[in-house]
């Protein structure tokens, strides 16, 4: 992977809880409430949440909605051990458990339905280009923490982010609309539009589609004039046909599309050491509009057939990306160009990013009630990728590109990779008390790579290629015990990997730099429990892990080229509570914490200046929250409510950086409150975000990443009011 910017993406963490509806149980007005039963997908079945034996957490349509979830900041920060980094709408690096290096590999994979998405690869920045989709008009988002390598395959080091969308359905027609508008303090006002439709095409056809426009305010003003500077818009849709034409037999397509346009980065300037405005608060200094435009594309066709004692599942996807960004490099390159042309100079890179991605899936899953439960299938998965940049010269005074500066070094670096696996998992039970599950999964990857460089420089124009090949065999274990129908102790031991891969290199490079990376790998152990207790009114989920991460992939700067290696050995250890409560009818409250202590158990590659005992960056030790969500009914047709959280994220270290070396990220609150008011299928919202103004870090820039020998600093958004208007049919 190439990268000619030293400012590195890292991450953020918070934490709180879904918030499942309540329902009255069978008897009448006066029995007790219960949370309601939690279903999902994780070991790609549908499963009570109660019987998975692995630590999972869902975040329910009525969680989203309450949250007012426009994007990842909003409602991942919603689970134990969870974190991200962000410095622009489009580059977020998702991070579970604290498995994170700061590397180009993600360590945590992205489904949609039965779609994977992301590159798989170490070459094409799939760690911070993670689909931020909208969650309007989505069932769920599952989040599996710990390797999930036996059936999700590669990238699952630290764990899985899995959204499930809302199925077409022929038993009537459905609609939905949401608008809503907002203030930042100091920024703009922003708005967005939503909605949804389910329309039976009879009695064995059903089409569902759902579109979205957002326009999301800025906050982020540059000294040179520009307001807001980061603000952007954000529009998509998806839609889905489902064929059924017998009770066994299903056939789902469907396409979620998605364009994504920001025209800044969320950071200001500060000092490097005290974190003091270098300008002012929420200001920064840059030559050049810094614009980030990605487009998503993910296609999938699902064939479903029950047969006597199993089912055959076929699952076709096609994802497709395209990203087109400017970064501003005036204070790393700004100086340099200056001093040798005598005329004040900046400097810019444009970078482009293509991929598409074709996976096969083909399964068979056992059904029926029998002590043996099982699954067997294969995966094959080709993609394609292509990474360029261009590092050109402009005018400090207009931005423009200078006259015979406009390709000072241009880099590109296209890749191939091809996956092929394959993978069984079965459970069984030995007594209506005691299970085990055991899953198993080999893959084989093949890689090529061609790389070419050339510009004033770059020196005499070079192209090299290069290619890779290696195979990962992944495991886990879970047995798990059952004293009564709501209560289920488990264990896991499971493992996960991430691709190696061809190198991508400076012309320069010494023949000591690798030309190829190794893949690494995680070994989990953890141990936990799930209980629904007080007559299913409290819900409690606590965990403990142990995570031996090995060969761990870190980024190195050679010659301001980005080179991926292999170097050292890494733990995360820690625990997980989490608990719902429900009270009486109306109230819920919720709860959680986590203890994560990630940090490396050996020296990594001497270029990064990482040691033995430095934290893994931008991982909290202790995060935690409290929340409460509150309905009533006002008369006999209006419904109130209200509700907020507090959720605190911990202090944290910042990337590795064999210069500044790590630094102390300052622990942040954030508090969030809503109120509410239903009339039959009419709700009306209002909302306020971060109600103290925190200035929590999402990520630190490296050295010149702003002017005046500053960093930037990326930042959660600033006070938010806003107001919704939900209609239902």
């Amino acid at each position: 992977m190439l990268h000619l910017s030293r400012m590195l993406l890292a991450s953020s963490a918070a934490i709180a809880l879904t918030l499942p509806a309540v329902a009255q149980a069978e008897g009448g007005a006066d029995d007790a409430f219960e949370l309601e039963e939690i279903i999902v997908t994780a070991q790609k079945r549908e499963q009570r949440l109660l019987d998975v034996p692995q630590s999972v957490s869902v975040l329910s349509s009525k969680a989203l909605a309450a949250a007012q979830a426009e994007r990842f900041d909003d409602y991942l920060t919603r689970v134990p051990s969870a974190a991200f980094t962000t410095t622009q709408a489009g580059q977020t690096r998702l991070i579970l458990r604290g498995i994170n290096t700061g590397g180009v590999g993600a360590t945590v994979a992205t489904y949609v339905d039965e779609t994977p998405y992301g590159s798989a690869t170490g070459l094409a920045n799939g760690s911070i280009l993670t689909p931020d989709l909208d969650p309007f008009d989505v069932a769920r988002v599952e989040i599996l923490r710990g390797p999930q390598g036996t059936l999700y395959g590669a990238n699952s080091l630290g764990g899985l982010v899995k959204f499930v969308t809302v199925k077409p359905s022929t038993e009537g027609f459905e609609a939905a609309a949401k608008g809503s508008v907002e203030t930042l303090k100091g920024g703009d006002t922003g708005y967005a539009l939503r909605g949804a439709v389910n329309v039976p095409l009879g009695e064995k056809l059903a089409l569902r589609a759902s579109g979205f426009h957002r326009k999301d305010g800025g906050f982020i003003d540059d000294v040179n004039g520009n307001e807001h500077v980061n603000s952007g818009t954000m529009e998509g849709g998806r839609a889905s046909l489902l064929f059924k034409p017998t009770d066994n037999f299903s056939v789902l397509l469907s396409a979620n599309l998605q364009d994504l346009n920001s025209n800044g980065d969320n950071s200001f300037d500060v000092d490097g050491t005290t974190y003091a405005p270098i300008f002012g608060d929420l200001e920064q200094s840059r030559l050049l509009v810094q614009n980030n435009d990605v487009k998503y594309r993910i296609y999938n066709g699902t064939v479903e057939w029950d047969l006597e004692g199993f089912t055959l599942t076929s699952a076709t996807s096609y994802g497709k990306l395209d990203q087109v960004q400017t970064q501003d490099y005036s204070a790393y390159y700004g100086p340099v160009l200056t001093s040798i042309l005598g005329v004040p100079l900046g400097a810019g890179v444009d970078a482009t990013m293509g991929q598409k991605r074709f996976t096969q899936e083909l399964r068979v899953d056992s059904t029926g009630d029998g002590p043996l439960q099982w699954t067997v299938g294969g995966y094959y998965s080709e993609e394609e990728n292509a990474l360029h940049q261009t590092l050109y010269g402009a005018d400090a005074a207009t931005g423009d590109i200078f006259p015979g500066l406009g390709e000072l070094q241009l880099v590109g670096l296209d890749s191939d990779y091809e996956e092929l696996a394959a993978f069984a998992s079965a459970t069984y039970s030995f007594s209506e008390k005691f299970d085990l599950t055991v899953g198993a999964r080999y893959s084989s990857n093949d890689q090529t790579n061609l790389q070419t460089s050339s510009g004033l420089l770059a020196g005499p124009a070079s192209s090299f290629d290069g290619e890779s090949s290696d195979n990962a065999f992944t495991f886990s274990v879970a047995p798990s015990f059952k004293p009564n129908e709501t209560t289920t102790f488990y264990a896991r031991v499971a493992r996960g990997y991430r691709p190696g891969g061809p190198n991508a290199l400076p012309p320069t490079a010494p023949t000591s730099v690798p030309r190829d990376f190794a893949p690494d790998y995680t070994t989990n152990y953890e141990a936990g429990v799930k209980a629904e207790l007080l007559e299913r009114t409290l819900v409690v989920d606590a965990s403990l892990f142990y995570i031996d991460w090995t060969d761990i992939q870190v980024l190195v700067s050679v010659d301001n080229y980005g080179v991926n290696s292999n170097g050292g050995k890494a733990k995360s250890q820690g625990a997980e509570f989490s608990a719902i409560y429900s009270p009486f009818e109306g109230l819920t409250l919720t709860g959680s914490a986590s203890y994560v202590d990630a940090k490396l158990t050996e020296d990594a590659d001497p270029l990064t200046g990482a040691l033995d005992g430095d934290r893994l960056p931008y991982v909290p030790k202790f995060s935690s929250s409290l929340g409460a969500e509150y309905e009533w009914p006002l008369s006999d047709t209006l419904t109130g409510s209200v509700g907020g959280s507090w959720r605190h994220t911990g202090s944290r270290q910042s990337g590795f950086d064999s210069t500044l070396g790590q630094r102390d990220l300052p622990s942040y609150d954030l508090v969030d409150l809503h109120a509410g008011v239903s009339f039959e299928n009419i709700t009306l919202e209002a909302y306020v975000r971060n109600l103290t103004d925190a200035r929590g870090f999402t990520a630190l820039g490296g050295p010149d990443s702003a002017p005046m020998g500053g960093v930037a600093a990326s930042i959660v958004r600033p006070r938010a009011f806003g107001l919704s208007l939900s209609l239902q049919y």
